[in-house]
């Protein structure tokens, strides 16, 4: 094969990878056999970055469409052997085409890889205070957990569990998501707080503006997103979009001072909220006949009492054992 027609051939060769490539999900075998043929020479690489100079030549369904009539001109002239300077013509325009395509996958694939991951931990009990490499501060509650990625185009921080203010460092060019299951909070620039509870994700906002999305379980937004601005609350129940709600949201940010805040709280969240701070675990025995409401001001070092005083203020009892602190319903 002569380096005319070998050039073509890698040429068409990587078209056929990437038109592919189009079609199949990001775990599919052929991504590797693909991967695998990138960097079997240094001749596919070449290839592959001299695509990526000129991508932008198409990028809608009619130049697609267009091109592929152009193949197809180009075939039925080949064969029958006319207009040598036509044929020429479409040549070099598959070729930008194939080009084009290449690098498209390129760039979202080298988009796609992250560059750096770090894993935040506040135990039971534990507050903590963290900075991270872009100058984005955190403050996690007790027994919270949090990883952050950092892409090329964005940075992403996924809340396993608990509550963390952000005060994330502005940078355009890269937008801070916080993933909290089924919620998304996207921000640029501000100082805000995620608290992830069992049934219900509060966003609260210090100052900034941050966008609240409700996800189902694929990821995909369930409606509009909300936004919301300077002492704004949102909530976010499962399978239920975002909504704003009349809380203050500098009670989030309390914790900070060792302060607990609880504004018309139902007992699983105060159950869960005072588990971070203490052992064995606090848990509510359901169901209940009747949910309580429970507005308190609290410091962390007082958690005992507040416990020991609940049935002052909802129809419940308090059963203690070493493996857990129970809320029942009251039998009175």
């Amino acid at each position: 094969m002569n380096p005319s027609e070998h050039k073509k051939t890698l040429r068409e060769t990587a078209v056929a990878w990437f038109l592919r490539m189009q079609q199949v999900d990001y775990d599919h075998p052929d991504r590797g056999q693909f991967e695998a043929w990138l960097i079997m020479s240094p001749i596919h690489q070449i290839a592959y970055e001299e695509v990526a100079k000129t991508w932008e030549v198409f990028d809608s369904t009619e130049d697609l469409k267009s091109l592929d009539a152009a193949m197809e001109q180009k075939a039925f002239l080949d064969k029958k052997k006319r207009c040598n300077k036509i044929t020429q013509s479409i040549g070099s325009l598959l070729a930008i085409t194939l080009i084009a395509f290449t690098s498209l996958f390129a760039y979202r694939s080298w988009q796609a890889q992250p560059i750096m991951e770090v894993v935040k931990v506040a135990d039971i009990g534990q507050i903590k205070n963290e900075v991270l490499d872009d100058g984005t501060k955190l403050n996690l509650n007790a027994n919270s957990e949090l990883e952050i990625t950092y892409f090329r185009d964005r940075r992403v921080a996924k809340l396993k569990r608990g509550e963390v203010i952000f005060d994330v460092a502005r940078d355009e060019s890269r937008p801070f998501i916080v993933d909290s299951g089924y919620g998304r909070i996207t921000v640029l620039g501000t100082k805000f707080a995620v608290n992830r509870l069992q049934k219900l994700i509060r966003v609260s906002v210090d100052h900034g503006k941050v966008q609240v999305d409700a996800l189902d379980t694929s990821g995909a937004s369930l409606s509009a997103p909300l936004v919301i601005t300077n002492g704004q609350v949102a909530v976010v129940h499962q399978n239920h979009p975002p909504k704003r709600t009349n809380q203050l949201a500098s009670d989030a940010f309390s914790f900070t001072e060792g302060i607990i805040t609880f504004d018309k709280a139902g007992l699983e969240e105060i159950a869960e909220t005072l588990s971070r701070y203490r052992q064995p675990q606090v848990s509510v025995q359901t169901p209940l006949t009747s949910d309580a409401e429970i507005t308190a001001v609290i410091k962390k070092q007082d958690v005992e009492k507040f416990i020991a005083n609940l049935p002052n203020m909802a129809s419940v009892d308090i059963e203690k054992s070493p493996n857990q602190t129970l809320i029942r319903q009251s039998k009175k």
